[in-house]
């Protein structure tokens, strides 16, 4: 198969939706807990999220899809400057899965999916206490990428929570161990499979 630009501007809008979405391979997915300043609780899946820095600060991101329709997600985190990052496992897919759905800014996904939220002394925003791995962030800046109302959101991390036996002696985070969920596209959810570590590349 080969497709120009012409070609695929021509597919049926929901095919290339779903063939654009997939066409890079599974990817990590995660659930962003938020919180209004009213006190309303938010729960969303995201897939972008990537890794912008280790060092001081250490700094995460996210693509926020076109604000033309309301993003709960993202006025509250700017409100609050607070939000958390969630892994997804398979033990409650379904209902990670479920808040998707839209949502009234009055609904609760917690409530609707039956997920737990779950606060620490610093935090602000809510966790999802069935994750493995919990993160949580305040709102460090944002980037409008042009002509498509898509912002890319970066978050500096203030706290993580995850089992001891996850971290090896290196650092290295055991997601096999951890049965972390992965997605392609929008609804295609893969488990990871075990992992290969390849030695440090030196000329």
């Amino acid at each position: 198969m080969h497709l120009s630009l012409e070609d695929i501007l021509a597919q049926e809008s929901m095919y290339r939706r779903h063939f654009m979405n997939t066409l890079p391979g599974p990817r990590g997915v995660h659930l962003v807990g938020t919180r209004g300043y009213r006190g309303q609780e938010n729960l969303g899946v995201f897939s972008s999220f990537v890794h912008i820095s280790a060092s001081s600060p250490p700094l995460l991101g996210f693509i926020m899809r076109p604000l033309t329709v309301p993003r709960h997600t993202y006025h509250h985190l700017k409100a609050n400057k607070w939000f958390t990052i969630n892994t997804l496992h398979p033990d409650f897919l379904e209902k990670a899965h479920q808040t998707s759905a839209n949502y009234k800014l009055e609904e609760s996904e917690f409530a609707a999916t039956g997920l737990t939220p779950e606060y620490s002394d610093k935090c602000k925003a809510p966790y999802v206490a069935e994750s493995k791995i919990r993160i949580g962030l305040t709102f460090e800046e944002e980037h409008k990428i042009s002509g498509i109302e898509t912002y890319f959101i970066v978050g500096r991390v203030q706290e993580i929570f995850l089992p001891d036996e996850a971290v090896a002696e290196t650092g290295h985070v055991d997601h096999e161990l951890l049965q972390t969920m992965s997605v392609a596209g929008l609804d295609n959810y893969h488990e990871v499979g075990k992992g290969r570590r390849m030695p440090y590349a030196r000329r």
